[in-house]
């Protein structure tokens, strides 16, 4: 192209000096001489139309240029001046093949682009005609993420409903054997050309792909979770965490818990949140009126403030600073190192309070009976201590006994009306039928429950120090009631007089040591001891 226009220009250049000349020659003769010239001249030339002396003549022109990179070749279309010749294919195929670009050229695009230029007179300018294959990179074989541990999800309900706040969760929870990532193949790089023909050589993808981590296994082809957990990614690796590590409280920051494993809150459990673990919990700070549910132990390094709502339903063991207004319901031991107030224990095992451990209000049911430096007080509320009995199965009879009540109390009113209109007696004698089958199929369940009620008759209630007046106890359904207070005794069935004795406690090997609750793996020992955790809230003064 640039030769090209070399020589139009010259050629234009050179037309020029001729009829300057020409003019210059004429200029020294007469004006009657400029005037026969002309006559002659104009009577040699065929006649042309006035409007085409107005304007200069001049080719399409077309211009091509490659980038840099040698990735692009950009055009620019001119089209032809007066009765210039137009852009012709051909004459812009040589200009593209003279230029070198040899790869990648949209013939079509250039068809257009002579089109328009051509029939419109107008300039197209910096079109891209030619582009380079880019080079595929070459990639390693890498694990693809669910969609669901990557892409938030949307919940939505209809228009005007409230949102809870505690029931929004900061945590991905999978189940085992849940697909985690799947496998994204090996990809083998493709060299690249640029437009003018030359190789572009693939690169290797260096991208850092998430690896496969912890409680995470090869299954069927795809990467699933070995255990239920919370799902962690980082930049390097995913895994699957049994323990949910709780960095402050449980709030409206956190929202409810439910956790498969391990649950370890360094701080508060606020009011009116809940907590569901499938194994044991612990807290660091004070737990407020919430409620907890547990596979596991429950431990807190301070207490329960429960403020009469509180309700835990522990699976395991219970160890606490101080248990206040609050409802406990334990297959395991129950050790508190200071006080329970008002409040209502049941456990299966042993209620253990240390040497000054006191308990004052409230109910306590304790299969293996209790210890505790003092029970009661003066003027106080009346404490209840029940022992040796199951009271599991005595949460089945009484449930028993309120259904019982409920069907005799409707079996009354269908006798009532069968009596009062004959005429009803084909429909509710079925009826009738049925409720005495319930009320019997009730009955037998209960007598089958009464004989495992009596679970241990070896229960013992050990007070270090001193049982206030007013202090009830009940040890296999044989009651005792204290009348007048008693230092350093202990209490045992004699179930041959179907009473309760009184012996002086006389110190042994000391009070039961109270061991600390066993988390269901190493790693959650090692969560359950951190080695700065937040400092937790002082329990308030008791006196």
């Amino acid at each position: 192209m640039p030769g090209g226009s070399d020589a139009t220009l010259q050629k234009l250049i050179q037309v020029s000096e001729e009829l300057i000349r020409d003019l210059e020659g004429e200029s020294t003769a007469d004006p009657a001489s400029l005037a026969r010239l002309l006559d002659a001249e104009a009577s040699e030339q065929p006649a042309v139309p006035l409007e085409s002396l107005a304007e200069v003549s001049s080719d399409g022109t077309f211009l091509v240029h490659v980038t840099a990179n040698g990735m692009e070749a950009r055009a620019w279309f001119h089209p032809p001046q007066g009765n210039g010749q137009p852009l012709a294919l051909e004459e812009v195929r040589r200009i593209v093949e003279s230029t070198g670009i040899v790869f990648g050229v949209d013939w079509e695009a250039v068809k257009g682009c002579i089109l328009t230029c051509n029939s419109e007179r107008v300039d197209v300018t910096d079109v891209v005609i030619a582009r380079a294959r880019v080079p595929v990179p070459e990639t390693p074989e890498y694990a693809v993420l669910s969609d669901r541990l990557v892409l938030p999800v949307r919940q939505e309900g209809p228009a005007g409903d409230r949102v809870d706040f505690k029931e929004l969760s900061l945590f991905t929870l999978v189940r085992k054997d849940e697909v985690l990532a799947t496998p994204q193949p090996r990809s083998a790089g493709v060299m690249g050309t640029n437009v003018k023909g030359a190789a572009i050589p693939f690169t290797h993808d260096r991208t850092t792909h998430p690896r496969p981590g912890r409680n995470t296994l090869w299954k069927d082809g795809v990467v699933v979770a070995a255990c239920d957990g919370r799902f962690q990614l980082n930049a390097d690796s995913f895994w699957v965490d049994d323990i949910l590590d709780i960095v402050g409280d449980v709030d409206l920051r956190v929202g409810n818990i439910d956790f498969p494993g391990d649950v370890v809150i360094r701080g508060e459990i606020r009011d009116g949140f809940t907590v569901r673990a499938g194994r044991s919990v612990l807290c660091t700070g004070c737990v407020g009126a919430a409620r907890v549910t547990c596979g596991g132990d429950f431990v807190t390094q301070q207490g329960v403030v429960g403020k009469g709502k509180a309700v835990l339903m522990v699976g395991g063991a219970v160890e606490a600073k101080f248990l206040e207004s609050c409802a406990v319901d334990a297959a395991g031991p129950v050790r508190i190192r200071t006080s329970v107030l008002n409040s209502t224990v049941h456990t299966s095992d042993r209620l253990e309070l240390g040497e000054r451990g006191i308990a004052i209000g409230g109910i306590i049911k304790a299969q293996n009976g209790v210890s505790a430096g003092q029970l009661g007080t003066d003027r106080g509320p009346r404490t209840e201590i029940y022992c040796g009995i199951d009271f599991r199965v005595e949460q089945k009879l009484v449930w028993i006994r309120d259904r019982n009540i409920a069907l005799a109390h409707r079996l009354r009113e269908v006798e009532a009306k069968m009596k009062a209109d004959p005429r009803a007696l084909p429909v509710l004698s079925p009826l009738r039928d049925r409720i005495r089958t319930a009320i019997h199929k009730l009955n037998e369940g209960a007598r089958g429950l009464v004989g495992s009620l009596d679970r241990n008759e070896q229960a013992e209630v050990v007070v270090y120090g001193t049982v206030f007046p007013g202090a009830y106890l009940e040890i296999c359904h044989v009651s005792h009631f204290l009348t007048r207070p008693v230092r350093r005794v202990s209490f045992r069935l004699d179930k041959a007089g179907g009473r309760i004795l009184e012996s002086r406690w006389e110190q042994r090997a000391g009070p039961p040591a109270a061991a600390r609750p066993t988390f269901s793996s190493p790693a959650s020992a090692k969560a359950a001891r951190p080695s700065s955790p937040a400092s937790p809230r002082r329990p308030p003064e008791r006196s």
